[in-house]
């Protein structure tokens, strides 16, 4: 997993076997911290422990399972990211680049708890018109798809059996369309309307980000 988080440009700075061994680290702000709680049971304290010894770090945690009061009460206690174990690689890299960029990640079986346990969703209507609204082409769309998968332009390309300068026309479209800055944006944009993924992607693991890394 270390392997896989460098070569997305991730700075792997620390790893602990146990939440127990967490140590300050120095100039933590902005750094990433990935909590891999092995039961539901131990998360809460496990995010209040990093917590107070890593204040300034960006907290995510990795699950093998998703449980909605302790997601919520993970978010009450501070993180910024949960990811469950069952997505796949790519989409953890996805979530941990967003986390990066002062976004949160929830997963998806939240908004699909909330929508089952009939707890109002104003925005959901939204979320359908702003879908409607974007009137992304068919291609527009499997372009994001790739997007969300983490996908660079050159693999966009072979993958859609296109030339990369016309998926960069595309590219251009959809930050357009969608009025977002950037293909992370994009992404999250994706993830949030509903919008699937096309394209099977790799493992799922649990580790760091961008400049620091911390296993629990």
């Amino acid at each position: 997993m270390t392997l896989i988080l460098e070569k997305d440009g991730f700075n792997v700075v620390k790893s602990w076997e146990s939440v127990d061994e967490i140590e300050p680290v120095k100039s933590s702000a902005g750094f990433i911290t990935i909590l891999d709680c092995g039961s539901l049971a131990s998360q809460l304290g496990a995010v209040e422990c990093a917590r107070n010894i890593l204040p300034d770090s960006r907290l995510v945690v990795v699950s093998e399972q998703f449980d909605l009061k302790t997601v919520i009460d993970c978010f009450g206690a501070g993180v910024q990211g949960y990811i469950i174990k069952s997505g796949r690689s790519t989409r953890m890299l996805a979530a941990l680049r967003l986390v990066a960029l002062g976004e949160k990640f929830v997963p998806s079986d939240f908004v699909d708890t909330v929508s089952e346990s009939g707890i109002e969703r104003p925005i959901s209507s939204d979320f359908d018109l702003e879908r409607e609204e974007a009137k992304l082409s068919p291609r527009e769309l499997d372009v994001l798809c790739c997007l969300m998968a983490g996908y660079s332009n050159k693999v966009i390309a072979r993958k859609l059996d296109v030339c990369e300068a016309t998926v960069k026309v595309h590219v251009k479209a959809i930050l357009r369309k969608l009025h977002v800055h950037n293909r992370t944006q994009a992404a999250l944009w994706a993830n949030t309307h509903g919008i699937n993924e096309m394209f099977p992607m790799s493992d799922s693991a649990l580790i760091v980000h961008r400049p620091e890394e911390v296993r629990a």
